[in-house]
């Protein structure tokens, strides 16, 4: 696209084409009489106008020139600042419940693995705790290996048996604390009460408020925890027991550090908890719009330059002008 800054000087262009290519040229040289110069050969023909159209032609390109025609590029430039996240997820025996379908921590892992793959640009940790807890995956953008360290993931993944809610935090906040990002947030999945760790997981919460990490904090299971037994016959019998989950301590967690505390007895519950969290923390785009000019009038005005010269050179000097 091109577009002209000072389009006001192309109104010199008719005046010039009257001048140059429709009004009459006075002689040039003055003779009693052109017989003799007719004679001799010299006729006036199309060739002897071409230095006067190549003049004209050159003073109507000085004058496009003057206008400026310029080329208009307009560019986007988007950056995306991420957000960075250290998922929690709790790997206890009680995740092997079967109120969710095969079990809690089965479906745990999918709607995980489909919250990450909706987040390209955010870098990811993950957090895996029973009895004690360390980080599985460090904070990275390379989601293929966080999906496939969450297929490998049990109940046996941490050989330690119990729910240490206060170390798991303390792990996502060792994570994130040196994180030059402008939004942190951890997502702890849990379906029991801090029983196991040296670090109380209010001091931990209180640590992630003073850092500006936000904890969302996801309860999951139905009220009862449900494990298949097999008899002495090899027949299937399911025991139910009462669940464990403190939802007391996990809305705590969340008022605390400024999240959210959710309570999934589905998992379609739990699908679309992880995708109001995905509402909720938006990754950022700055998007900057500049438009560029080129300018094209300097080599129109060296092409007209020539024109004039080479204009000049025939009309003066190299045809002579007859009446």
């Amino acid at each position: 696209m091109i577009r002209l800054a000072n389009w006001y000087f192309l109104l010199l262009i008719p005046f010039t084409i009257y001048v140059f290519f429709i009004k009459k040229k006075n002689t040039a040289m003055k003779f009693s009489s052109v017989k003799i110069l007719q004679s001799s050969g010299m006729k006036k023909t199309i060739k002897h106008r071409i230095g006067r159209y190549i003049i004209g032609l050159g003073i109507i390109l000085l004058i496009v020139g003057m206008a400026r025609p310029q080329l208009i590029n307009r560019s986007n430039l988007s950056s995306k600042k991420g957000i960075d996240i250290a998922m929690v997820l709790d790997v206890s025996g009680s995740m092997e419940s079967v109120d969710f379908k095969p079990n809690r921590l089965e479906v745990a892992k999918d709607t995980i693995e489909n919250f990450v793959e909706e987040r390209p640009s955010d870098r990811t940790a993950l957090i895996i705790f029973g009895g004690t807890a360390y980080t599985r995956i460090p904070l990275t953008l390379d989601h293929n290996i966080l999906k496939e360290s969450l297929d490998d993931i049990s109940t046996k993944s941490v050989n330690q048996d119990g729910t240490a809610i206060g170390m798991a935090l303390s792990v996502g906040l060792n994570r994130l604390k040196k994180s030059d990002s402008e939004s942190k947030i951890m997502i702890l999945v849990t379906d029991g009460d801090n029983n196991a760790g040296a670090i109380n997981p209010n001091t931990a919460a209180n640590l992630a408020k003073e850092l500006g990490i936000k904890v969302y904090t996801i309860g999951v299971g139905t009220d009862k925890d449900i494990f298949p037994v097999k008899d002495i016959f090899g027949n299937v019998r399911y025991q139910q027991f009462e669940g464990g989950l403190n939802e007391e301590l996990l809305k705590e967690i969340a008022e605390t550090t400024g999240g959210q505390y959710y309570r999934a007895k589905d998992s379609k519950t739990l699908s679309n908890i992880f995708s109001n969290i995905n509402e909720l923390e938006k990754t950022k785009f700055n998007k900057d719009d500049f438009t560029q000019y080129n300018e094209l009038a300097f080599n129109l005005i060296k092409l007209a330059l020539v024109l004039l010269l080479v204009g000049i050179f025939l009309e003066r000097y190299y045809f002579i002008q007859i009446p």
